[in-house]
């Protein structure tokens, strides 16, 4: 019989493992992820239908358990000191409007609305600064930024949004797995609750157990973003992955993305551990490489017409 414990030690919580008699200590990790990019099929950014964004994956960050309860209360009271003059004095409007209760414990601000390209120009120094606090906040805590995403094909017919959002899953928790048994340590994963993410997840409970992932202490688990501050700040997180990830993918298609590689792309390099978004398509010739083949190809006509 296998017992599980939740024991505070001095400088983090530990799980109890109790087997056999035997007490056997480890420290644990909560990892809080939500989504970017787009699941759908993508052929270009001026495709009539596919068109939202290249690549498709999860992320967010880390923290030791012991941090999480202090982080929630940290992110709680930033969005407080960015929003309670406009945005969350609009939603107390409306809701009053509408004569609804407003719930400012459920009030999010989403990392979309966030992190668009408009507000990082209107409001670089705030957002900047902002998303520097948490991103130090994360480390200086002991834990670390995290995502796994992949550029998609550019085959409507082949695509398996299935497919591709468990690829991303299977990734992350292979790569947690091997970052916490280097530590021996323990890991649980909240997800934001997607529609139709459901299936994919019991399938990761496959992966943990056949797979020998056993550093995962229980499958993934889908909460409410609403009722969490650490799920609303992977959200805000992926935002910022997406528009970096869709600049490094297809740069002409976006060009202002690169305000967001520019101001975040080194912060998060820096705090990151074991991610990256896979870029397997076939990248074109780059304008040097093209006057390289052209010269070469000249000097060779020249050579055979002396």
């Amino acid at each position: 019989m296998l017992c599980l414990l939740l024991i505070p030690g001095p400088d983090h919580f530990r799980l109890g493992f109790r087997v056999f008699g035997i007490k056997i200590m480890s420290k644990t990790y909560i990892v809080y992820l939500d989504e970017f990019g787009h699941i759908g099929p993508y052929l270009s950014s001026t495709h009539p239908k596919h068109n939202t964004h290249p690549a498709f994956g999860l992320g967010g960050f880390v923290l030791p358990i012991n941090a999480v309860r202090p982080f929630s209360s940290f992110f709680f009271e930033l969005k407080l000191k960015l929003f309670e003059n406009f945005d969350i004095k609009q939603a107390k409007e409306k809701a009053r409007s509408k004569g609804e209760r407003f719930q400012l414990s459920t009030w999010e601000k989403k990392g979309s609305k966030q992190y668009s390209v408009i507000n990082l120009k209107k409001y670089k120094q705030l957002i900047v600064e902002s998303t520097s606090r948490i991103i130090n906040r994360i480390t200086s805590k002991g834990g670390f930024l995290f995502y796994v995403g992949e550029a998609k094909f550019r085959n409507p017919e082949q695509h398996n949004p299935q497919e591709v959002y468990k690829s991303s899953l299977t990734e992350i928790i292979k790569r947690l797995d091997d970052e916490f048994h280097s530590e021996e340590a323990h890991f649980l994963i909240f997800m934001d609750d997607s529609e139709g993410s459901a299936d994919l997840v019991k399938r990761s409970i496959y992966e943990m157990h056949q797979n020998g992932r056993y550093q995962l202490i229980e499958a993934p688990m889908q909460v409410d973003s609403e009722l969490y501050q650490t799920i609303q700040c992977a959200d805000w997180l992926c935002a910022i992955y997406g528009k970096i990830a869709y600049y490094q993918i297809e740069p002409e298609a976006k060009p202002d993305y690169e305000l967001f590689v520019r101001y975040f792309g080194d912060k998060i390099a820096r705090a990151q551990k074991r991610s990256n978004v896979r870029n397997n398509l076939p990248k074109p010739a780059s304008k040097e490489k093209l006057l390289k083949l052209k010269d070469k190809f000249d000097n060779r006509c020249c050579k055979y017409s002396k």
